[in-house]
């Protein structure tokens, strides 16, 4: 389990260029443009919380590179992970919904960095934007559907299958080989003491998937994937096929950008 630290998890780095968020990536080149002005670049630490239960939320942050921990309190001290973020999604997406103060903390695993704006700023860059807002409530209700399959996991599966899922869940987030993560922090990840997160390193390694020296390397996905639980496999093809709904969404704007401008251009001869 986690206790809680007071440090910051942000340094400022700089003004935003182009974003490598994926969510970013997904909104019409206007809509972004007019987002661009709110946004500010700023550095993710390793092992520091950005976010704190119980705390005002000020920003939301849209990851570019980096893995964080979404954590839930057991008690005064401790925390268990509940989900994870990487260059997919956001944090402090409660606000959308007009949540101020946040009930989860939000640790950095893997250090990167993010774009963030003000609350003020998005609540203001949401009603220009119709197209914002959709993907930001596409996206939490996203969430929302791999919290609760990683919640069922969690109760029904084995721990090697549950630590491979974790471990897949860290690549496709954060689209690295090697996740420099110690066992001591997956144990307290996945909520279990660090003897139980040896052993099943010691099983993993004599398949040759991984090899870990202060770092997690990741060899052979295909058997990774293999260990892991059917939850991988169902939360992988929902994200499919919402990642296929935002390309879809584009293709009809873009399209019905190009009509627009070929009705403007036959009006004017």
């Amino acid at each position: 389990m986690w206790t809680d630290e007071c440090h910051s998890g942000l340094a400022f780095s700089g003004t935003p260029t182009l974003p490598h968020s994926l969510l970013l990536q997904s909104l019409p080149r206007p809509e972004l443009d007019r987002l661009d002005p709110y946004l500010q670049k700023v550095s993710l630490t390793p092992r520091r919380f950005l976010q704190h239960a119980g705390v005002p939320i000020e920003h939301l942050y849209f990851v570019e590179e980096g893995l964080v921990s979404i954590l839930a309190k057991t008690d005064e001290r401790n925390a268990v992970e509940v989900g994870l973020i990487g260059r997919e999604g956001a944090i402090g997406s409660a606000a959308i919904l007009g949540t101020r103060i946040s009930t989860l903390s939000h640790f950095v695993q893997i250090g990167g960095s993010a774009l963030r704006i003000g609350i003020d700023d998005l609540d203001r860059a949401m009603s220009e934007c119709p197209h914002l807002r959709a993907l930001l409530h596409g996206y939490l209700h996203a969430a929302l559907m791999q919290s609760s399959q990683s919640a069922a996991c969690n109760l029904r599966h084995l721990f090697l299958q549950r630590l491979a899922r974790w471990l897949l869940m860290a690549q496709d987030r954060s689209g690295l080989d090697e996740l420099p993560i110690t066992q001591d922090l997956l144990a307290r990840s996945l909520g279990v003491h660090r003897p139980t997160v040896s052993g099943a390193f010691k099983l993993l390694e004599r398949r040759g998937i991984f090899a870990e020296r202060g770092l997690i390397r990741i060899l052979d996905r295909g058997s990774l994937e293999r260990i892991a639980c059917r939850c991988h496999h169902g939360m992988k093809l929902r994200r499919e096929s919402w990642e296929r709904s935002k390309t879809r969404r584009n293709l009809l704007i873009a399209l019905s950008v190009l009509g627009a401008l070929v009705e403007v251009e036959l009006l004017a001869a």
